[in-house]
């Protein structure tokens, strides 16, 4: 086993994740630019079902890819297989996100249809244009669904498995300031498996599975003898950095944090254009 062979393996796979969820951003926004508001007021039952297929598909996908990392990584780490699936996919409640997104998102339609007259150019020019907003949210959303396959799959064998004593935090180039505090703890040990080592404690003992829209971070696996790739180390101490040099403590810490790492964010977009 070498340190390279695993860096290389997460990042292929933190990338196979990006590929996943920038295809069914493809798919959703060039079939709902396909339809009119029309079709979302007569065929819903349909147009869901369709919704969640593409969802499906997608986050079946992002879990046989999140599996497969797992048990090349321990292999690579542990120089045994040992094939861990992830436990087992919960087809309800997979379906019952996927519909509560494609529901939540298209309600907008059916609200802005009974507001107005469908005789009225203006009012009809005004129903497209929620159609083109609910399309981006569902393709956002969708994305989520997809990755939470690979992350369910990775929590799941993560929590399952003796060998594996904790896990680190892979973010974008340019995470949020939620995303950049959970990654700022850099390698998290589970106690119970390596109680020799410690990490600070944090507000509400943050838990590390937690996700926004548009966003592609990956909690991943740590075994005995593996470091963090050497990028994600260095971002993880600059945001460590930060989070020393921040005023306060407990929850006004993590607020101040949190909005000084995005208000900087904010001035790197507009500088850059």
């Amino acid at each position: 086993m070498t340190q390279r062979d695993i860096d290389r393996a997460s990042l292929t796979y933190y990338r196979e994740q990006l590929a996943i969820s920038a295809g069914l951003v493809e798919a959703v926004v060039r079939w709902w630019r396909s339809l009119s508001w029309r079709a979302v007021q007569t065929d819903h039952v349909e147009l869901w079902g369709h919704y969640r297929d593409i969802v499906n598909e997608c986050r079946t996908r992002s879990f046989d890819a999140g599996r497969e990392y797992y048990n090349e990584v321990r292999e690579l780490a542990t120089d045994h297989r040992l094939t861990l699936g992830g436990g087992d996919r919960d087809a309800e409640a997979e379906e019952r996100e996927a519909a509560a997104s494609f529901f939540t998102h298209t309600a907008p339609i059916a609200r802005e249809i009974q507001r107005g007259r469908l005789d009225d150019p203006d009012f009809l020019a005004e129903l497209d244009s929620v159609m083109r907003r609910v399309g981006t949210n569902l393709a956002r959303d969708g994305a989520r669904l997809a990755e939470q396959g690979g992350r369910d799959a990775l929590r799941e064998a993560r929590e399952n498995d003796d060998e594996c004593i904790g896990y680190y935090r892979m973010t974008d180039a340019n995470p949020c300031g939620f995303c950049a505090m959970l990654a700022s703890r850099g390698l998290v040990y589970t106690e119970t498996r390596n109680a020799s080592r410690r990490t600070r404690t944090w507000v509400d003992d943050q838990d590390p599975d937690q996700y926004h829209p548009d966003c592609h971070c990956q909690t991943l696996p740590l075994f005995r003898g593996v470091a963090m790739p050497a990028n994600d180390r260095r971002k993880a101490e600059e945001y460590e950095r930060i989070w020393r040099n921040t005023p306060g403590s407990g929850a006004e810490q993590l607020k101040n944090f949190r909005d000084r790492f995005d208000a900087d964010r904010r001035s790197r977009r507009t500088a850059n254009g």
